[in-house]
């Protein structure tokens, strides 16, 4: 009988490093599966460089592609404030599992679809939202902040309140970052049960619960296919979110031309 179990962790936590390498030790799985698609795999293991302001510019999904490099770079800053490199507890997984010759599955949706149905399903006030939202944890308007307290991070209330928090500030957004992802991730472990005795699934703590649930009733889950299939809006909504992409482009390339270095405007 396949026995499959699940590791919550916060990404910019030594205390969920410290619990992923205790779990392979202890739990001595078959297979390892971990919160990452290829990118962010390759991302993780090898050297790489984040996209230049003009790359961003040219690129023909700019609003997917600053989405992605800003909520990136949010999680460097806790990662600063915390002394813990974002992804180190996928990291420790990997290298744990490297060490006792144990395979390694990557159970995440690829980054692209994701963040393509995430930008397809909001509204037009909900990518307006979320731009002003973006924007003021870059550039950290209003001073420092709250001192971050990581372990609440996984902590299983604190998670399932903050999650229902995004699903009211933005439903159809929260559908596809957090749901469809759920849906996905069971998928994939399931599919490993399949392979596998012994299953140890690494992922974040806000997807523990939605990930447990389908687990438990397989017949619940949707249709795989439906989880990456591309999502396309009415014509009308594409030119009104075009002007939305054209206002962060200008924004940008205002930041690019004023000379003020990317390095600067993140630690402000």
């Amino acid at each position: 009988m396949t026995e499959i179990r699940i590791v919550g962790t916060a990404h910019v936590s030594q205390k969920s490093v410290d619990e992923v390498r205790a779990a392979i030790e202890e739990f001595q799985p078959d297979v390892v599966g971990v919160e990452l698609d290829r990118g962010r795999f390759i991302s993780l293991t090898e050297e790489t460089r984040d996209p230049t302001i003009e790359e961003i510019l040219r690129g023909g999904n700019f609003g997917r592609l600053l989405t992605q490099w800003v909520l990136a770079h949010i999680q460097q800053r806790i990662g600063a404030e915390t002394g813990v490199k974002p992804g180190s507890e996928m990291l420790a997984a990997i290298e744990e599992a490297e060490a006792h010759q144990m395979p390694i599955a990557l159970i995440d949706r690829d980054i692209q679809i994701t963040l393509s149905r995430f930008w397809g399903k909001m509204r037009l006030w909900e990518k307006i939202k979320l731009a002003g939202a973006l924007l003021y944890s870059l550039v950290g308007i209003g001073g420092q902040g709250q001192e971050i307290d990581v372990d609440s991070l996984i902590d299983q209330d604190v998670v399932s309140a903050a999650m229902e928090e995004f699903r009211k500030f933005s439903p159809r957004g929260a559908q596809a970052l957090i749901d469809e992802r759920d849906a996905y991730l069971a998928h994939q472990i399931l599919m490993l049960g399949g392979r596998y005795e012994r299953v140890l699934a690494v992922i974040g703590a806000g997807h523990v619960r939605g990930v447990q649930r389908y687990l438990d009733a397989p017949e619940t889950l949707p249709p795989l296919q439906s989880l990456t299939t591309d999502v396309r809006g009415p014509p009308w909504a594409k030119i009104i979110g075009a002007g939305v992409t054209l206002l962060f482009a200008l924004l940008i390339a205002a930041i690019a031309f004023s000379g003020v270095g990317l390095e600067v405007l993140l630690a402000a």
